[in-house]
């Protein structure tokens, strides 16, 4: 009897330890991708701080004679009872004059947005639909398809004469804006910034080390969901190639002209081609493979972590 008691004992205490066990397991959250991109995005880069000091003027603060650069002609939809304009608006500025408060549908009133352009006889007038309270007590005011100029004149300030390393291959030459394939993590130095576009608001302009050659390319700033070009994407402050001894002279080589080859790791495949669109692990057996997927077509297959097959 006593040595049934200490058997039924022993079950019981087996099966709670390894219940515990399992609970503990059980209970423990499972890490996602995405507590894995907050845990990263916590921990700031000196890139990703560069520039963040850089905002629009708040509407508050502007002052007669500010100055926004049009960056396509689609700007003229956006003003009221205006004369034949002139007949392209592109690169010009528009010259803020003031606001002013008018009445609303609703009541509640409405703000009107002055602006003069060089070559055009008349006042141009963007109507908002907020009262001019609601205006001024904004971080920001945008003017459609226009770059405001002090942002513009600010990060030319900060990055005019500097040397950077840089990390897209996607440049543009200076002289007839025509597409080339550059190199990437190698050093060289802002010219200058220019107004870009609505969606790439800025054009920074930069020599490569060692040659007299012009280029340039298109850069976001701010931290909304239309900044995914900014100075941390493109940019680097000191060598890549310092944080990565291991890597062999001939495989840096070709990293830095987007290309790959067999052999080579997931890391070293990401510096010379970037992060890929999407990437899925395809089941096989005694092997862990990954599919990392590209535009056009492009894909490359890893075995165990190395380069064992791709299509560029």
């Amino acid at each position: 009897m006593r040595q049934r008691i200490q058997l039924i004992f022993s079950v019981v205490l087996v099966t709670t330890l390894f219940t515990s066990c399992f609970t503990g397991i059980e209970s423990t959250p499972r890490i996602s991708s995405g507590d894995v991109r907050k845990r990263d995005a916590a921990v700031s880069t000196p890139e990703q701080l560069f520039l963040s000091d850089v905002h629009p003027q708040r509407p508050s603060e502007w002052q007669s004679g500010k100055r926004f650069y049009i960056t396509d002609d689609k700007v003229s939809i956006i003003f009221q009872s205006q004369k034949a304009l002139i007949d392209s608006l592109t690169g010009k500025d528009l010259v803020f004059s003031r606001f002013e408060n008018v009445p609303s549908v609703t009541g509640t009133g409405a703000t009107v947005l002055v602006f003069n352009v060089n070559g055009y006889d008349g006042e141009m007038r963007y109507h908002i639909n907020f009262p001019i309270d609601d205006i001024m007590s904004r971080d920001r005011l945008e003017v459609p398809f226009s770059v405001e100029r002090s942002v513009i004149e600010k990060v030319d300030s900060a990055m005019r004469g500097n040397d950077y390393y840089i990390s897209t291959p996607k440049w543009f030459a200076a002289g007839d804006n025509h597409a080339v394939t550059g190199r990437r993590h190698i050093p060289v130095k802002i010219t200058h910034v220019e107004p870009g576009t609505y969606i790439y608001p800025l054009r920074v302009f930069f020599v490569p080390t060692g040659t007299s050659e012009e280029y340039w390319i298109p850069m976001t700033i701010g931290d909304d969901k239309a900044s995914t070009r900014n100075f941390n994407t493109v940019f680097n402050f000191d060598n890549p190639r310092k944080r990565y001894p291991q890597i062999t002279d001939e495989t840096w080589e070709l990293i830095i002209n987007s290309r790959v080859t067999n052999g080579m790791t997931r890391d070293e495949c990401r510096l010379a081609l970037g992060a890929p669109n999407s990437y899925r692990t395809i089941p096989v057996y005694n092997a862990v493979v990954e599919q990392w997927s590209y535009d056009d077509g492009l894909y490359l297959i890893f075995e165990d972590g190395i380069l064992t097959r791709y299509r560029i």
